[in-house]
């Protein structure tokens, strides 16, 4: 519990800067130094439930969900925002970072954060971002056909009919 409860208050704390998130592993060196309980075991097999009752907590008391500022080293949210969406009874959208995206701009605004007030789309994690740009589909010209050379003779070298027979040899 002293677990779930320090990573309310660093994902909280995080929320109040635009633009901000943390990834898992600061994310469980940060809960560990406030709650004052350590373990040797790795992030990936308690962090999950951890975040998972995070949810809980900001799902029963109509919070923004904290989770969506926690992401994987690629900038990607984890499993657990998947649990948020199943909290609210929502289904997996197609483009869960951009879902995310928005979840964190509700946790700015609602934890004081100063977000822009011409904001568009929020914004993804830089990583996630960086992918995007790189994958996003440029139209290439289409090439034109080379035109199709017809026959010619070879001996008079004038074009042959459509029979390929040529009238002047």
């Amino acid at each position: 519990m002293a677990w779930a409860l320090a990573a309310h208050e660093v994902l909280a704390e995080t929320a109040g800067g635009y633009g901000h998130f943390v990834t898992v592993n600061e994310l469980a060196e940060r809960v560990q130094e406030m709650s004052g309980v350590h373990t040797d075991a790795p992030t990936r097999t308690w962090m999950d439930a951890i975040l998972r009752k995070v949810a809980r907590r900001c799902h029963s008391a109509g919070e923004p969900p904290l989770p969506a500022l926690c992401v994987k080293q690629n900038h990607k949210v984890s499993d657990s925002y998947k649990y948020v969406l199943e909290l609210a009874a929502l289904p997996v959208p197609a483009d869960l970072e951009l879902h995310a995206a928005y979840a964190r701009w509700q946790c700015y605004v609602a934890f004081g954060a100063d977000v822009p007030a011409d904001f568009g789309i929020p914004p993804l994690t830089p990583k996630v971002a960086a992918t995007r740009r790189a994958t996003t589909f440029v139209p290439v010209p289409e090439a034109k056909p080379e035109p199709v050379r017809a026959p010619v003779c070879s001996q008079c070298f004038i074009q042959l009919p459509a029979n390929g027979v040529c009238e002047y040899c």
